[in-house]
Formats: C-alpha cells, sequence, structure tokens
C-alpha cells in the first residue's frame, strides 16, 4: 500500500504524516509505504490544487485540512477492503 501526503511541508502536511505514520502501525500495515510529494507537478497530475492532500494507492481520497484521524483512518480502510477481500487467509 502507497500512502502520498502532497503538499510543501507546511503545519498540516506535518500533521497528516504524523497521524499516517500512527495509523501505519495501529493498523498492522507492514507493507504500508508513506511517500511525501512536493513536486508541483506531481501535485498537479493529482488534481490538488489545495495541500495538504492524501493519495491511497493512487486514487486521490482527500485534499485540504485533513486532520481528522478518522476520517484519515477510513480513507486507508477503503483501499484495503479489495485486498483483504482477495486474501485466502481470509475465506471460511
Amino acid at each position: 500500500m502507497e500512502i502520498k501526503i502532497i503538499g510543501k511541508g507546511c503545519f498540516f502536511c506535518k500533521q497528516l504524516r504524523e497521524i499516517c505514520d500512527q495509523l501505519v502501525v495501529e493498523m498492522n500495515l507492514p507493507d504500508g509505504r508513506i511517500v511525501q510529494v512536493n513536486d508541483l507537478e506531481e501535485m498537479l497530475s493529482f488534481g490538488v490544487v489545495n495541500p495538504p492532500a492524501l493519495v491511497v494507492n493512487g486514487k486521490l481520497k482527500m485534499m485540504g485540512r485533513v486532520l481528522v484521524k478518522s476520517r484519515i483512518r477510513r480513507a486507508i480502510e477503503e483501499e484495503l477492503a479489495p485486498e483483504r477481500k482477495d486474501d485466502p487467509h481470509d475465506r471460511p
């Protein structure tokens, strides 16, 4: 799973990164990779005009002051659902 924090490193970008770091541990996502994106062209390629933004597995999930941990968790869980459905260990 790839989690991108898109923004230039402002206070809100740093807060979003801290929350994502916490969630990777809390949600037991050993393959969760967090990437900071501050390149303007890449930011625009995701349609981000109001950073910070959260992109999970290539999908823009939220943009702006996204500091609500429960909303960020939900955005990550939405991308986990298909992966976990296909996990043969989850089948009865």
